[in-house]
């Protein structure tokens, strides 16, 4: 029995917004309370202080604020369950020392109890019904669900047990996919554009400048005292200055920075739908055995301070990790080809390298064959007959 997640937004009511808002306030000071304390322990050498034993003290400590049992018990809990995780991935130097949770940031909380659905919408402990935005796909046989907020909108994550298996026949063919800037995926006969130069992705980058020019008006609308500097490279620039008023009391500016915040999150959707889509496409039309990709170093890429920008649009990791699970649920072998094979400079035809492949060549003719290649499809064609691979997803 697999599990899978439905996300999708919700539009509560008001009386709803303010006790989910409670849940937040009480699931992130109960998380800073017990990562606080063990850092003292930490740094006193004392016991660490479980999750369990953190419980039972503050529901059994008379000075426990009140307003912690407004809310759900199961999130309470499970704020500290998530916090004790930290700390063992920490100890077992799995991730780095645990933090702090600031307010504001994207917030969510985990329920589990009775849980009902019905077209359009859904019953949760504590906060009852609340109406769902999109109707009618959501199973019935709910395990969980994670209620969470970003940019001023809130979603709800039900967790369902699946029964479904989405293996597919497959046939024998060995698929490589070329990721790029330009041209989004490259296979051997197909080729997937780039979202990023269509008109809509461009209507809203324009949109995105305008939003941030109104944003940057009022945040200079709202300085005093400022200082620029007067010679050397920095002439002309601001030096220091001082809030008129603090920032969280003004409100245009957060106005301003929710509607920025938004248009960067309705990009970032644009993209990652379209490159879901394309990536599917590309493995249900040839359905193969096995596919191949690049081992892209794209924390280095990201220095070059004249492609970062296309590249962290372009989505690639993301689009790996699609891939995988994708690759799981039908059954296919995913492939790592080694981070040094020279997929653009090897001859599909003949096997012939040629070294002195430059970047700028989007085209080369083979001097020992004479085969006429384009470099990505090219790429493409090698990455499918790759034996220098690492298995990512084994069938």
């Amino acid at each position: 029995m697999k599990m899978r997640a439905y996300k999708t937004e919700i539009n509560p009511t008001k009386s709803q917004i303010e006790l989910i808002h409670k849940t937040f306030g009480c699931t992130r000071y109960i998380y800073n309370q017990f990562v606080f304390e063990n850092l003292e322990n930490l740094a006193s050498n004392k016991d660490f202080v479980s999750a369990f034993d953190f419980s039972k003290r503050i529901n059994n400590d008379p000075n426990t604020p009140i307003w912690l049992k407004e809310v759900s018990s199961k999130a309470i809990k499970q704020a500290l369950i998530y916090a004790d995780r930290a700390f063992k991935d920490y100890f077992s130097k799995r991730r780095g020392k645990p933090k702090f949770k600031k307010k504001g940031s994207n917030e969510s909380f985990y329920l589990t109890g009775t849980i009902k659905v019905e077209r359009h919408r859904i019953f949760v402990p504590k906060l009852k019904w609340l109406r769902l935005k999109e109707f009618g796909y959501i199973p019935k046989n709910i395990s969980s669900v994670t209620i969470s907020m970003k940019n001023g909108r809130y979603y709800i994550s039900c967790l369902c047990k699946d029964k479904i298996d989405e293996r597919i026949p497959l046939s024998n063919y060995n698929m490589g996919i070329d990721f790029g800037l330009k041209d989004q995926f490259i296979t051997e006969d197909r080729i997937i554009p780039s979202i990023n130069k269509s008109v809509r992705i461009r209507k809203l980058e324009q949109r995105l400048k305008r939003e941030q020019r109104s944003l940057s008006r009022k945040y200079e609308a709202n300085m005093i005292d400022k200082v620029y500097y007067k010679t050397g490279s920095k002439k002309g620039q601001l030096k220091s200055y001082e809030w008129l008023k603090p920032l969280s009391k003004c409100k245009n500016i957060q106005k301003q920075k929710l509607k920025v915040a938004r248009i960067y999150e309705k990009l970032t959707r644009i993209r990652t739908e379209y490159n879901r889509k394309a990536l599917r496409s590309l493995v249900l039309e040839r359905k193969p055995s096995s596919i191949t990709i690049e081992d892209l170093a794209v924390r280095n890429m990201m220095k070059n301070r004249h492609l970062s920008k296309a590249i962290s649009k372009a989505q690639w990791y993301q689009s790996r990790l699609y891939l995988e699970n994708l690759c799981k649920k039908l059954g296919i072998e995913l492939r790592l080809a080694d981070r040094f094979y020279p997929s653009s400079k090897i001859c599909s035809d003949c096997g012939f390298k040629y070294t002195d492949l430059k970047l700028s060549e989007r085209f080369w003719i083979c001097s020992n064959c004479g085969s006429e290649h384009v470099r990505d499809r090219n790429a493409a064609t090698n990455l499918g007959q790759c034996k220098q691979y690492t298995v990512l997803t084994a069938v």
